[in-house]
């Protein structure tokens, strides 16, 4: 199970895989109907890309939810989803490279693929090799056993047990408001550090623990695949230590980030950005699509 939100929370201590998958992969999906080309985002596009009629991104396709291969062999996911209706709203047919997570910003910065996905985080160190287009945030969530027994808000989980997993951004963000509440004279938040997601799940079962602290997107998928044994804590994502996350873009074609921001726009207004959303349970990540080329 992947716990990795936005990518920043950064695949913050597990395996990245670095060699490049030779495969493309079409990218093909249970998506919301899309509205036809855009003319005016379309007329955005620079004309090497206009006239090409491609669009390739740069994907793991091991990412639940954001992206993967299904059971039937096909990609899918949310990044799946968002590309294939940015592709069809600028006009263009959709292609997913399949490469390891730390050779996509590379190979958008080399030209070898035209944008990057896969929940990428937006960091200072990052805009200074590709630019982005925001279109969702990275944050916290908790695992809770089925029906929230202890009754745990990820917005106020002092006096709680919770799980987590050492050497991960959750653990230091849970440690942030454990201190909060000592600090505001709440009851004590108890924090049980683990190794793995596995034992943080397990915990939550034998009763050691009343959540596991995980990123939000995670959250989701555990609880989808835990056979009805546990659930998403009330609240949704926990508030605070938001990271924005965007479509990786070569600095040298800000052209083709106007027009991709563009297309996102569209799926605004028509509603298909909001149901891929509202599809794969992550309406609390999405966010305003916006270029961004500078840190800001």
């Amino acid at each position: 199970m992947n716990k990795y939100v936005c990518m920043v929370f950064a695949r913050s201590k597990k395996h990245v895989v670095s060699a490049v998958i030779v495969a493309t992969i079409m990218a093909v999906s249970a998506a919301p109907a899309m509205a036809a080309p855009d003319a005016a985002a379309r007329g955005l596009l620079p004309a090497s890309v206009r006239d090409a009629g491609a669009l390739t991104v740069g994907m793991p396709l091991d990412y639940e939810p954001y992206n993967f291969m299904g059971a039937d062999g096909k990609a899918q996911g949310l990044d799946v989803d968002i590309f294939n209706g940015i592709a069809e709203t600028l006009g263009l047919k959709p292609q997913i490279n399949r490469m390891g997570f730390a050779s996509i910003i590379p190979a958008v910065s080399g030209a070898r693929i035209q944008v990057g996905m896969s929940g990428i985080g937006i960091l200072p160190a990052r805009l200074k090799v590709v630019s982005f287009v925001r279109y969702s945030v990275a944050t916290n969530g908790l695992v809770v056993a089925s029906g929230n027994p202890a009754k745990i808000n990820t917005h106020d989980a002092c006096g709680h047990t919770i799980a987590l997993e050492k050497g991960t951004s959750p653990e230091l963000y849970w440690e942030t408001a454990a201190n909060d509440c000592t600090k505001q004279g709440k009851p004590k938040m108890n924090l049980l550090v683990l190794d793995g997601e596995g034992p943080q799940m397990l915990a939550i079962q034998s009763g050691r623990a009343e959540a596991a602290g995980v990123g939000y997107a995670t959250a989701v998928v555990v609880a989808q695949h835990s056979g009805g044994k546990l659930s998403v804590a009330e609240g949704g994502a926990a508030p605070g230590g938001e990271l924005d996350c965007g479509v990786a873009i070569s600095k040298d074609d800000p052209q083709l980030g106007n027009a991709i921001a563009a297309a996102l726009k569209v799926m605004v207004a028509n509603g298909s950005y909001d149901a891929i959303f509202r599809k794969w349970g992550l309406s609390a990540l999405r966010s305003t699509p916006s270029f961004v080329a500078e840190a800001q």
